[in-house]
């Protein structure tokens, strides 16, 4: 896959010989994993975020199953010219990494508020009913729009979020509006990842804001506790919404994601190819200093 294909369907930044495939939300593009993208490949890795069509903000809508016949596509690709390639998503892109780890040998997995449920405090009470959508007459006339606080606690994150919603109709928290057949096609996605969350052996970290308005925590620590992998751990967000990556704690994410992946190339490798900090996150280097 050369660059200018890359360049061309979402964003390619060249770093070094080390590869994250990023994999943004459903219905969004991959502006909403354009900082996290260029905060990695200041860390020395190659990031790599596709738009997925029939998944990403402005394509038609197609079956889960080929947004991850796409994603795996990607995959083989960047293995082609990569020692390593490792896997971030976010929300549902999250929920399809989990569905492409299961299937794909992965080198290292970072899911980042995974959508496995939206039952989140914001979530609409009617939600329920989507399990009965196909057999509803309206059903295919419905569609979810997004409303404040757009997954976004910071007050100014999220101003900026509302001003480009009303004039693009996409941001960095994702669009506007998602039909009836995205919020369908991303229930089945859901299932599939839940049938198959043994299959996920590759070392993997998890963030999620305890105050998740979309997607409640406990599906996060559920798929946590189930997950095959030797290595894995879990990271506690406490000033974040859903959209971890453009809120309070983006530098913490982005610092703590790096971090994981540069440990698990050197383990690969049996060699530093990365120096990894102890501490990477400034929270806790602000709680050491006050403790020292």
């Amino acid at each position: 896959m050369s660059q200018s294909a890359i360049a061309s369907n979402g964003i390619y930044l060249q770093g070094g010989p080390h590869c994250v495939l990023m994999l943004h939300g459903l219905g969004a593009s991959s502006v909403e994993l354009a900082r996290m993208a260029k905060d990695l490949h200041q860390q020395g890795f190659t990031a790599v975020v596709p738009d997925i069509t029939g998944y990403c903000f402005g394509t038609p809508g197609q079956a889960w199953e080929a947004w991850v016949e796409q994603a795996q596509n990607h995959l083989w690709e960047l293995r082609k010219q990569y020692t390593t390639v490792s896997v971030v998503g976010v929300s549902m892109g999250a929920t399809l990494a989990m569905v492409l780890a299961q299937r794909e040998n992965i080198h290292a997995l970072v899911l980042l508020s995974t959508a496995l449920s939206y039952d989140g405090w914001a979530m609409p009470w009617y939600r329920f009913l989507l399990d009965w959508a196909a057999w509803l007459p309206f059903a295919n006339r419905y569609t979810y729009e997004e409303e404040e606080p757009y997954g976004v606690k910071n007050e100014e994150m999220r101003a900026m979020v509302k001003r480009a919603m009303k004039s693009a109709h996409i941001s960095e928290s994702g669009s506007d509006i998602l039909t009836m057949h995205y919020i369908t096609e991303g229930r089945k996605l859901i299932k599939e990842a839940l049938k198959h969350v043994p299959d996920v052996d590759a070392p993997v970290l998890f963030f999620h804001a305890v105050d998740d308005e979309t997607v409640h925590i406990r599906n996060a620590e559920w798929a946590y506790r189930r997950v095959s992998s030797s290595q894995k751990d879990f990271i506690y967000l406490g000033d974040s919404y859903h959209m971890i990556t453009v809120d309070n704690e983006r530098e913490t994410v982005s610092l703590e994601t790096a971090r994981f992946l540069k440990k698990t190339v050197n383990e690969f490798l049996n060699e530093p190819a990365f120096e990894v900090p102890t501490v990477q996150s400034p929270e806790l280097r602000r709680a050491l200093r006050k403790r020292a």
